[in-house]
């Protein structure tokens, strides 16, 4: 009927598309602008939530943040000495990527470290 344009069918093709298109668009429009607007807010309360709850570990995490950082330089020197002795014994497989991670993320570490302290 759309293609009646200027005619008193088409007309009414318009108006009947046009009551469609707000029927749909409350029928269905409206419940997802809803949904959405409640997935927003429980997403806001949902981070909100887990920053409450790991508050406290990362409060503990602070507190001791030394001792873990000691203990990821004994962890990352005992893979270099591992990664220097299977190197001195002919074991080549290649770039140590996963050492390579290992002080990498040292780094990070105590680059965070050092940074919160100052």
């Amino acid at each position: 009927m759309l293609q009646h344009n200027g005619t008193s069918a088409g007309d009414r093709a318009h108006i009947a598309h046009a009551a469609m298109i707000s029927l749909h668009a409350l029928c269905c429009g409206m419940p997802i602008l809803a949904l959405t607007l409640a997935a927003l807010s429980g997403a806001s309360s949902g981070a909100t939530a887990f920053f409450v709850a790991t508050h406290d570990l990362h409060e503990a995490l602070h507190a001791h943040e030394v001792w873990i950082l000691a203990g990821s330089a004994g962890l990352v020197g005992t893979g270099g000495v591992l990664e220097f002795a299977a190197r001195r014994q002919g074991l080549r497989h290649g770039f140590p990527w996963l050492f390579c991670v290992s002080v990498g993320c040292f780094a990070l570490n105590l680059a965070i470290i050092w940074l919160h302290r100052h």
